[in-house]
């Protein structure tokens, strides 16, 4: 009788390694790591850094001596990891907060479940959760851009969003709503926010090299851009 096996995903085969399908992801990362890096200057290198090598770190670690398997924290999947957490935080979070955040990643988000392929949430962003419950006031504070040498001591000010909230607040009173990005500033990055998130040309970029690479295909981006843009238009049009 054949026996039924289950295994984790991959399961449809395309002929690719895992690093290079992990390389390719994070090559389409860096454009929009390059425009984080010139608007947050080194408090960006500083974050990418730390949650990149402390990732690498904590996966070495815990495969090496706690679950005494195959190391695999070169695959590339470690790099992207800590590639995106520091994606997913301010510019100026101090170090310490990034080394945490990447053990949680890894440690729960990740080899909990048994390491690459087996985890049911996506790892940086478990890491970013717990942050932000653990520092709620480190993980809102976001840095404003062209205050390249300056880390844990840089101005601060709110998202796009935060300044909408406020502003719709104050003009209920018959305040002047403050100032929010144009258009062009939000489509280049030039506002506060997560580091990695900012610049949406340069994830657009990403994405493209993505699908020239085939590594993903047009459906899953598509569907959700376009849904957004549906349900925002169909709000918009009824309470503009």
């Amino acid at each position: 009788m054949a026996k039924f096996i289950v295994s984790p995903s991959p399961h449809a085969f395309a002929g690719e390694s895992i690093p290079k399908l992990m390389y390719g992801v994070i090559i389409s990362l860096l454009p929009a790591l390059g425009v984080s890096v010139y608007y947050f200057g080194i408090g960006m290198v500083i974050v990418t850094t730390v949650s990149i090598l402390s990732c690498i770190l904590f996966e070495y670690l815990i495969q090496k001596f706690v679950m005494k398997i195959k190391l695999t924290h070169m695959d590339g999947s470690a790099i992207l990891t800590g590639l995106l957490l520091a994606f997913c935080l301010p510019a100026n979070i101090p170090f310490w907060m990034v080394m945490i955040g990447a053990l949680v990643a890894v440690g729960i988000g990740k080899m909990t479940f048994g390491g690459l392929g087996n985890n049911i949430f996506n790892p940086a962003l478990v890491g970013r959760v717990f942050l932000f419950i653990s520092f709620p006031v480190a993980m809102t504070s976001w840095p404003q851009p062209g205050q390249w040498m300056k880390y844990t001591d840089a101005l601060t000010g709110a998202t796009p969003l935060g300044l909408m909230k406020e502003g719709l607040a104050l003009k209920t009173v018959g305040e002047i709503m403050p100032e929010v990005p144009t258009f062009l500033n939000l489509f280049l990055g030039n506002m506060m926010g997560s580091s990695g998130e900012v610049a949406a040309f340069a994830l657009l970029i990403g994405m493209l090299y993505l699908l020239y690479r085939k590594i993903i295909t047009w459906h899953i981006p598509i569907s959700i851009l376009g849904t957004v843009f549906i349900f925002t238009g169909i709000l918009w049009l009824v309470n503009p």
